[in-house]
């Protein structure tokens, strides 16, 4: 059986693991599966590295674009951080890729654009630590929570994980170096059976 790390900065695929790695659009290491984004931190220049992002993107281990959002704790205003986040959702509906979704504080802008350009391709929240509440709303958007290793130690989140429908979830190690079957087995121990949680996600993702 192997697992999924759906979202990893650190990690590498093995026997047993699936890691999808996040790169930076100048150092792309294509040699693996990956995704590619300009992340809301780092978009000083963006506009210089679009056009590589978008040619990276392209390559066929390139199997999800981000990470890429919306952070309100971040000096860049919002309505460039829309206009950036237009162009990924854009270039994830054209090549067919899922879209890896950075978001902090800006959860009502996030289902706004989820509504206004009625995307096809999966979204996917990576590292979700948020409340009862914000998971339902997302969910209700049909919007992915991925899970990473606070799963492992917060019982608030874990009592919220527990409500979550099979299938409407994934797992990642972000930039830690816990190996993602942890996570996995924690899971287990809070909904069920690890296999099932594995075969869904996998069938989720296509």
């Amino acid at each position: 059986m192997k697992f999924l790390d759906v979202h990893s900065h650190t990690q590498k695929s093995s026997s047993d693991t699936i890691v999808i790695r996040n790169e930076y659009p100048f150092t792309a290491d294509t040699t693996d599966l990956f995704s590619v984004g300009i992340h809301p931190w780092y978009l000083e220049d963006w506009n210089k590295q679009w056009n590589t992002l978008v040619n990276v993107a392209e390559h066929p281990n390139c199997v999800a674009i981000g990470e890429c959002g919306l952070d309100k704790n971040v000096s860049e205003s919002l309505e460039l951080q829309k206009i950036i986040f237009k162009k990924h959702i854009e270039l994830s509906e054209s090549l067919k890729k899922p879209l890896i979704i950075h978001c902090v504080k800006a959860y009502s802008e996030l289902i706004s654009c989820k509504k206004k350009f009625r995307p096809r391709q999966m979204w996917i929240l990576h590292g979700f630590n948020k409340n009862q509440s914000v998971c339902d709303m997302l969910l209700r958007e049909g919007i992915y929570l991925s899970f990473g290793k606070e799963l492992l130690t917060n019982e608030k989140l874990q009592n919220v994980f527990k409500t979550i429908p099979q299938g409407s979830y994934f797992f990642e190690t972000d930039n830690s170096d816990i190996d993602i079957s942890e996570i996995y087995h924690k899971a287990s121990e809070l909904k069920g059976e690890i296999k099932i949680f594995t075969e869904k996600i996998f069938e989720s993702i296509g």
